[in-house]
């Protein structure tokens, strides 16, 4: 049977059968989207399972060709979003979930000292014993909107009445007909002998 698409999987991974009926899912695709979710939630368990285990436990466990547990792979991760990257949300979940396990298994063994020392771990990483940090309410603040203008009264000081008339006055008083463009020179000259001197000799000092 052909394949469901990545987003036919996404909508009903985690249906119920009942749900997939009313949905109108084709019971063998019904079948290949549990075999799917068992994987899923076998995979997000243990996430360092590598690809080959996994095909090879699809083999053994539901009797498919390598090629269909390939596909079923494909589809996972795209659901999954690359389990080899695995978040550090997960890992940080499965932390918790190990000192939570650590904890319980030293409570059944009566050991008193084990179950402290999860303890401690645990207000530790979620540093109970720090102060909630304080909503400032930064997220709120509005930026204030800026508009450029040649207006110098919005920063405090008096305009100059008719400023670029005076200013195109000022630039004709300088200006003559007789101004001319010039062309450039250069300047013939040892530039070792000007700013490094050498030092007379003793001979020519006498």
């Amino acid at each position: 049977m052909s394949a469901p698409s990545i987003e036919l999987a996404k909508e009903h991974l985690f249906d119920s059968v009942e749900q997939m009926q009313q949905a109108h899912v084709p019971a063998a695709m019904q079948q290949r989207l549990l075999r799917l979710r068992e994987v899923y939630t076998y995979w997000l368990q243990w996430p360092l399972t590598r690809d080959r285990d996994i095909a090879d436990r699809i083999m053994r466990e539901h009797g498919v060709q390598r090629t269909q547990a390939y596909q079923d792979i494909r589809i996972i991760k795209a659901i999954m979003g690359e389990m080899h990257k695995t978040t550090k949300e997960y890992h940080r979940f499965k932390f918790l979930q190990m000192i939570e396990e650590s904890y319980n298994m030293a409570k059944v063994n009566k050991d008193a000292k084990s179950m402290v020392a999860a303890a401690d771990k645990y207000a530790k990483y979620t540093q109970l014993d720090k102060e909630d940090l304080l909503d400032r309410g930064f997220d709120k603040i509005i930026p204030q909107p800026f508009k450029p203008t040649d207006d110098p009264s919005v920063a405090g000081f008096k305009p100059i009445p008719n400023i670029r008339e005076r200013i195109q006055k000022k630039i004709r008083s300088y200006w003559s007909e007789e101004v001319e463009d010039v062309e450039f020179e250069p300047v013939d000259f040892n530039a070792d002998e000007l700013f490094h001197p050498q030092k007379p000799d003793d001979d020519e000092a006498d």
